[in-house]
């Protein structure tokens, strides 16, 4: 110990100390007459405990075992060596810190043991010995890195015996085969305080760092002297010192993650009575499965493909359009994220992505902002939206075309879902189709739509003469296509009538209300659909990378597929589609391969492509097939999720940023593409929808083939 610090003992003082206690000095050599060196006992003993003496001359020793210090049967061995020939002397010449002083006296050495059991209690010893000196005091050692104090000693009777002290490990140690060495020694009392040493407190997880978001680990600590002798009954208290990274079970230690990224430590602290509350703490880290901190930046490379084709009476090859993409998507720095308390605990977050998609004869580009909210608590939510949720708030893109559009979720209706972290194999959400959508072009055409929950919709569009036209598509499958203002003609569809044979009415009437036109068709939606719009989201786990994606090697070969199917049905354009997004998500980065299509199968002719005949084969056979895809590959990503990162630029602030709090919004931006993708669909069908701003649609009428 550090207040007993001096010079190393030297061997002349060690043999001078073998007349304390009373005994003898060693008589000369004598090769025919030798004096034992030392002398062995052993026991056999149960739980419930016993004792072990070894005498070797005037030296006795009795090592007592307390019930409940053995785990099971098992054999205690006690060695006593003569002074001056124990494998171990007091003070070890190789010790760098000297904690017993230069004045110890040795009394006795002697080893403990224990085989066939394990030690779960400190033992106790005694010494039958004489006083000591005048004014000194005994003391016990044990060697572990070197000799250090394990107890305090009381001599009454002719016996020194151990205290058992609490603020000492006391004998702990019992390592065969040659056993834990202790010794009896004094010192003069003024140089010897009875300050106990500190513990060191090791507090360690049951897995490694770091713990997954929602995910669980116990720690544990345990407490040893500086030279490792072990406090065997000890009982510890846990504490988080970072509430926001989750919850610790104070006794139990068992540590419950939160939904945020951060670091922190885990304290531990011994509330044995007497002990004084010595603490140690280990660190704690949380990682969510995806980065989405400030800085986080991705670029991936990929290609977008549109075909168009018309199928019916005036059938054509496929037509096909393919761009390269090139698309960077950065987590803002302003504005920073914010913390959110309604509708429910969470952080709002801001990437912004800029896409070029190259065409032979084209480029387009657009600047995307992309708002994400990362729900950290239960609230006010729809049960689709649960803790660990990740939602699109908004979208707003401005192309160079000059489109710009503008999508608004609306979670608390239980829209805008992504993902739900840590991902977990199986279904989850899923999303409803609760949106609102504002586009305007260069021409000056606009729309404007408001989306409920199953997909009816209200869309007004917009000329650059303020023309207006309604579509209304409701919940039953029912539609309104009012078109009156330019074309002076309003379309209605029924809902399906009931199955097995369901058949829709489509009317046409003028600008005064009078029916021009009526049409009994067979119904052309599945009958499976019973609303406009109905979605599946399913995470399915690790899967290869598909080869399309070409994903860099330092990806790995396999990412947990999360795969998001949406069947829509709009009776009001006579569109059917499915739009299908699968992402690939690999640990610390996010998505590495996203592969989105949409095909779209129109069954009413509103270009009048046939004709001045809306309604071709009878309005059952489609008219024109529509479909796009897209396949995006992570390149590079530089991240800082949490506490790490894979750029090569990490620097000291970047590290005191990590570590330093959990304000981190860490989430898969798995829909960072999706504004431009899910335009690119619209502008392939808007052909359709801008035809009827025209004061010749249909001014021939308006029949069916």
């Amino acid at each position: 110990m550090g207040y007993r610090r001096g010079a190393i003992i030297s061997i002349f003082a060690l043999a001078l100390a073998g007349c304390q206690g009373g005994g003898s000095n060693p008589p000369p050599f004598n090769t025919g007459n030798a004096p034992p060196t030392s002398a062995t006992q052993s026991a056999s003993l149960t739980p419930s405990g016993g004792s072990v003496t070894t005498t070797l001359g005037t030296q006795t020793v009795k090592v007592i075992v307390p019930p409940g210090a053995l785990s099971g049967p098992g054999t205690v061995s006690l060695t006593v060596y003569a002074n001056g020939n124990a494998p171990k002397p007091l003070q070890s010449s190789g010790r760098k810190v000297q904690t017993i002083s230069s004045s110890a006296v040795l009394v006795t050495e002697f080893s403990v043991a224990v085989t066939g059991a394990t030690l779960l209690k400190p033992l106790q010893a005694q010494l039958t010995t004489t006083p000591a000196v005048s004014g000194s005091i005994f003391r016990l050692a044990g060697f572990g890195t070197s000799f250090d104090d394990v107890d305090t000693v009381t001599f009454a009777g002719g016996l020194a015996t151990s205290d058992l002290n609490i603020k000492y490990p006391r004998m702990s140690l019992a390592t065969p085969p040659g056993g834990t060495f202790y010794a009896f020694y004094t010192e003069p009392q003024p140089p010897a305080p009875d300050a106990a040493p500190t513990p060191v407190i090791t507090v360690v997880p049951a897995a490694p760092n770091p713990v997954g978001m929602f995910g669980s680990t116990t720690f544990s600590a345990s407490e040893a002297s500086p030279n490792g002798f072990p406090y065997l009954d000890t009982t510890f208290s846990y504490v988080l010192n970072n509430a926001t990274l989750g919850k610790i079970n104070s006794s139990t230690g068992v540590f419950t993650a939160g939904p945020l990224d951060g670091a922190s430590t885990i304290t531990a602290t011994d509330t044995t009575a007497g002990r004084g509350n010595p603490t140690g703490s280990g660190p704690v880290t949380v990682t969510s499965q995806r980065p989405g901190n400030l800085g986080d930046s991705f670029t991936f490379t990929g290609t977008l493909s549109s075909t168009t084709q018309l199928v019916n009476r005036n059938a054509t090859a496929p037509q096909t359009d393919t761009a390269s993409v090139t698309l960077t998507s950065t987590v803002k720095a302003s504005p920073p994220p914010q913390v959110i308390t309604s509708p429910a605990p969470g952080i709002l977050t801001v990437v912004h992505s800029d896409e070029s998609d190259v065409y032979p004869l084209q480029t387009i580009k657009s600047s995307t902002d992309t708002g994400y909210g990362y729900v950290t608590g239960q609230g006010s939510l729809p049960a689709n939206i649960v803790p660990g949720s990740v939602v699109m708030t908004a979208t707003q893109t401005m192309d160079s075309n000059g489109s710009t559009y503008l999508t608004q979720y609306d979670p608390s209706h239980g829209s805008g879902l992504i993902d739900v972290l840590p991902e977990t194999a199986g279904a989850f959400g899923p999303n409803n189709a609760t949106l609102h959508y504002t586009e305007t072009d260069p021409a000056k055409f606009g729309r404007d739509r408001t989306v409920a929950a199953n997909g009816s919709y209200v869309e007004n569009g917009t000329d650059a003469f303020n023309d207006v036209q309604t579509l209304t598509v409701n919940g039953d499958l029912s539609a309104t296509y009012d078109a009156r203002q330019y074309s002076g003609l309003r379309f209605t569809m029924t809902a399906p009538s009931a199955p097995p044979n369901p058949r829709i009415i489509f009317r046409v009437f003028n600008s005064s209300g009078t029916q021009l036109a009526a049409f009994n068709l067979p119904s052309w939606i599945p009958t499976t659909m019973t609303q406009p719009s109905t979605e599946t989201d399913v995470d399915n786990g690790p899967k290869p990378y598909p080869a399309a994606c070409n994903v860099p090697a330092k990806y790995g070969t396999t990412g947990n597929q999360i795969v998001q199917t949406i069947n829509r049905a709009d009776p009001a354009l006579g569109n059917l589609e499915v739009q299908t997004t699968t992402t690939y998500m690999a640990p610390r980065v996010g998505p590495v391969c996203i592969q989105m299509t949409d095909s779209v199968q129109t069954f009413y002719d509103y270009t009048l492509q046939n004709g001045f005949s809306v309604l071709v084969s009878g309005g059952i056979v489609p008219l024109e097939l529509t479909s796009l895809s897209e396949t995006l590959t992570l390149q590079s990503a530089k991240t800082e999720g949490g506490t790490t990162t894979s750029s090569a630029s990490r620097n000291a602030s970047s590290e005191t940023r990590a570590t330093a709090t959990a304000s981190s919004s860490a989430f898969a931006f798995v829909s960072f593409a999706r504004a431009r993708f899910d335009h690119a669909v619209r502008e392939k069908l808007g052909g359709m929808r801008k035809a009827t701003f025209n004061r010749n649609f249909a001014s021939h009428g308006v029949t069916a083939l």
